[in-house]
């Protein structure tokens, strides 16, 4: 059986104030840096969590419509933080990846986004954290999977299960700071 809705709503009150606290540490600058346009950052995270991969791979995987991924996938190609190649399998489609450069970049954001939560966090110790990390990347991926399966055309039309994937650590993960 699962959680009853009640209990669902009970974490929402956290989850809500989670996503308020991560838009004030952007208004301060806690998650940006001037290489990546803040827009693009989560893909360009994706890419260098994932690896090389398709366009249309990280649209759905992100759960975002494919003209997103475009336009921040051109973002990234101009500040010269990915790059692209032809796919071997089907020179049609061009397949992503993060260049030195992007992968750099994002260990910058990740160096600034846990240092602000072991900052936020100073009363915690090493244990309480990963427990927590563990629960909200459990709970991630459930969520991403149930997210996906309901939009999985074999699954709309009743014909089978969806295809899911493995969220990277920044996509909602357990060992990065899951919001982007």
């Amino acid at each position: 059986m699962g959680p009853t809705q009640e209990t669902c709503s009970e974490l929402l009150r956290p989850l809500r104030a989670l996503m308020g606290l991560k838009q004030i540490a952007l208004q301060r600058g806690h998650f940006t840096t001037d290489q990546v346009p803040y827009a693009a950052a989560g893909l360009l995270a994706e890419l260098v969590f994932r690896g090389e991969c398709r366009a249309s791979d990280l649209a759905h995987h992100r759960v975002v419509d494919a003209s997103v991924v475009s336009r921040q996938v051109g973002q990234l190609e101009q500040a010269g933080l990915i790059t692209r190649r032809p796919d071997p399998d089907d020179r049609r489609v061009s397949m992503l990846r993060a260049t030195p450069r992007g992968e750099q970049a994002v260990a910058e954001l990740e160096r600034r986004k846990a240092e602000w939560l072991s900052e936020a966090l100073v009363g915690w110790d090493d244990e309480r954290v990963r427990e927590l990390a563990d629960l909200l990347g459990a709970a991630m991926d459930d969520v991403r999977r149930h997210t996906i399966d309901a939009m999985s055309p074999a699954t709309a039309s009743g014909s089978g299960p969806g295809k899911t994937t493995d969220a990277p650590a920044e996509a909602g993960g357990s060992n990065a700071e899951g919001a982007r």
